[in-house]
């Protein structure tokens, strides 16, 4: 009777048990700059399973089983945890890697210690593709933010699917087009805006993907911290804390904790418009 009374575990207690089993096959290792990575190299997964997984990506979502399973032929998985990382900035490429679970952020680094947040990778994107085709070196670090796991494709095996599958080929195309396009935003704002610019345009673009409206004003939660927020916009944590105060201040947001409130979404772009 007893065993019948007992509860099976929720999906993400087993998922937490499953992630967790695996450290006990992971090792410790060191990079170049001294910071410690956790990975774990699992048994390779079935191809179900990688054609499962493959088929989520939009990259490879409408090839057929047969032309995944051409690509799901070397796939390996890794798992990460929380904080380490899975690339550095110089390292030679090999795979290409795709986020199937968790979340993952690439800095650029600069010689004064000062960083740059590039972008941040979540469950079906893949990481640094460019050095994947033209065998260099990644130009960013890849951070973990949380517990991950990562579909790794053989860098070589990757390319000549690319050839033999000319709709792979055309889909990373729009991919590296689509960064690209990232970068030359990236660069117009840190060359012709103020932190305080740059600020306000990243408050009013999570304000326009995640905010709830509410008449002229509209309500948001900011889920990165003060030096995440630095590498996005790049300054150091010490103005972000200012401008933030500043504009909270001008009556432009409100913040409670980490929930910001923009009363009047006009008001706040006229700030990015105005020639001071």
């Amino acid at each position: 009777m007893a065993e019948f009374l007992c509860k099976r575990p929720t999906i993400r207690a087993r998922q937490r048990k499953l992630f967790h089993s695996s450290r006990g096959r992971s090792g410790r290792q060191h990079n170049n700059d001294g910071i410690a990575v956790y990975h774990e190299v699992s048994m390779r997964p079935s191809a179900p399973d990688v054609i499962a997984t493959l088929r989520r990506v939009p990259l490879f979502a409408e090839l057929s089983d047969e032309q995944l399973g051409a690509i799901a032929e070397r796939a390996t998985h890794k798992r990460y945890e929380r904080d380490s990382t899975v690339f550095s900035e110089g390292d030679p490429c090999q795979e290409l890697l795709i986020v199937e679970e968790g979340s993952v952020k690439l800095l650029k680094s600069a010689a004064n210690g000062r960083q740059q947040l590039m972008g941040i990778e979540r469950t079906g994107n893949t990481l640094a593709e460019v050095p994947v085709f033209d065998s260099g070196r990644y130009t960013v670090t890849a951070l973990v933010i949380e517990p991950t796991v990562l579909l790794r494709l053989d860098a070589e095996h990757f390319r000549k699917v690319c050839l033999q599958q000319p709709e792979v080929a055309v889909k990373v195309i729009k991919v590296l087009g689509h960064r690209l396009r990232h970068l030359e935003r990236l660069v117009e704002e840190l060359s012709f805006s103020t932190v305080r610019g740059r600020l306000i345009v990243h408050l009013l673009r999570l304000a326009e993907e995640r905010g709830k409206r509410d008449g002229t004003s509209i309500e948001f939660e900011l889920k990165e911290n003060n030096e995440e927020l630095a590498a996005r916009v790049g300054t150091v944590r010490e103005l972000i804390s200012r401008n933030l105060g500043r504009l909270h201040g001008d009556g432009l947001i409100e913040m409670r904790r980490r929930i910001v409130r923009i009363p009047n979404v006009e008001r706040l772009e006229d700030e990015v418009r105005s020639p001071d």
